[in-house]
């Protein structure tokens, strides 16, 4: 781990593409950054092994043979109608605290954008954080619109103490430029969902706000009354199953922007050495795979990090009977979270955006503001907030 660089000036630098020599020291300083250990394995999962790129597109800054720096790219195919285009989603970007507030982040963005001018790939999204965000638009980049986090608590005590939990201890790895989503800097596994602007102050008052929600819920039964059917049956895996994921997105794809699923896609995808998934698929006449809901388990919460088919009003009443059966399958979380376009009725099921009270006032900023940028000739970044279809898996932070 890199503890102290006496060169501490970025015009020392020398910004240029990544070499294979760099690995360790971009994980060196991932974990100097973000405070978690990530190994080879997760590297060669998430930039070697991606099926969309020939190379690591990552840029880092060097000083006296140290990476300092690092502006890393997550490559996937974005589709919108019959179109599919190449895509990068900025993410992992870091600078070493000695080396911040130089202009670094800036130097690392337009040597990136210089790199990729030719339209491959046809242009950037991201979730910026509000430090990352002023850099973003100052090179191109342009507001698309907000996305909110549904959360539905179980435990509402718990739920506040992890939400939390470690604030303070943030907010460095938010500093220069590092994206964040739902408390992850995008891909950096900080897993809990509040950035530090927390203001403590309110928790106690939330506390009793979310207990009194789930506590009214539990008197009346607290029962999940799901669009059930006879003639639908869940099967769950344990290993995602690439090749039945894509028949049931192919069932349905939506006209919005999002990831372009494939069994290629799922396969890679899946093989995130930081996370394990669990699949619940609805059949239909115990034969034909209809929809699919995949979750992960982060410490004492649940994500949801995909529904299926992505037109999810085609299948409303069999992706309820799966959230249904998800959730009596695990008793034991403190909260649930949905990001995006995700379930068809969150509301019916106790889940609330975090852009509404009390989740407003907990957790700031209250919703995740959708950068894009075109490299080419894309037109994607014209569109707004309601043409894009996202769900945690279109995030490299899933």
């Amino acid at each position: 781990m890199i503890e102290s660089i006496s060169k501490s000036t970025a015009s020392s630098c020398t910004v240029r593409s990544f070499e294979p020599g760099d690995r360790t020291g971009v994980l060196s300083l991932y974990e100097r950054v973000f405070g978690h250990h990530r190994g080879p394995d997760w590297f060669r999962w998430k930039y070697d092994d991606n099926p969309y790129v020939d190379h690591v597109p990552i840029v880092v800054a060097v000083d006296d043979g140290e990476v300092v720096g690092c502006r890393a790219f997550f490559a996937l195919e974005m589709r919108v109608g019959e179109t599919v285009r190449l895509a990068f989603q900025p993410c992992d970007t870091m600078v070493h605290p000695e080396y911040r507030g130089q202009g670094l982040f800036s130097r690392m963005n337009e040597f990136a954008l210089e790199r990729y001018a030719d339209g491959a790939p046809a242009f950037c999204f991201n979730f910026p954080n509000g430090n990352a965000k002023p850099g973003n638009l100052k090179h191109g980049w342009r507001e698309i619109g907000t996305f909110p986090v549904y959360y539905r608590p179980h435990d509402p005590v718990e739920s506040v103490k992890e939400l939390t939990d470690g604030a303070s201890r943030e907010t460095d790895a938010r500093a220069d430029g590092n994206e964040w989503i739902d408390g992850d800097y995008a891909g950096s596994g900080v897993d809990r969902d509040l950035p530090a602007e927390t203001a403590l102050s309110d928790v106690d008052g939330i506390t009793d706000t979310l207990a009194d929600v789930v506590t009214s819920s539990q008197q009346v039964g607290d029962r999940l009354v799901g669009d059930s059917s006879d003639e639908l049956t869940v099967v769950r895996f344990e290993t995602p199953p690439a090749d039945l994921l894509e028949s049931v997105y192919r069932r349905s794809i939506p006209d919005g922007i999002h990831t372009h699923r494939t069994a290629e896609f799922y396969r890679w995808r899946f093989q995130n050495p930081a996370r394990t998934y669990t699949t619940y698929v609805a059949m239909r006449d115990d034969e034909t795979p209809v929809a699919a809901l995949v979750c992960s388990r982060i410490d004492s919460h649940v994500r949801i990090v995909e529904t299926l088919p992505r037109a999810i009003d085609d299948e409303r009443a069999a992706i309820n009977h799966l959230l249904t059966t998800m959730l009596a399958d695990r008793p034991d979380w403190n909260y649930v979270t949905a990001f995006g376009n995700t379930l068809p009725t969150p509301l019916r099921y106790r889940f609330y955006p975090d852009t509404r009270f009390p989740l407003s006032t907990l957790i700031r900023p209250t919703a995740r503001t959708l950068l894009a940028r075109n490299l080419g000739e894309s037109g994607f970044e014209t569109m707004t907030a309601d043409d894009w279809r996202l769900s945690r898996l279109d995030l490299d932070t899933a």
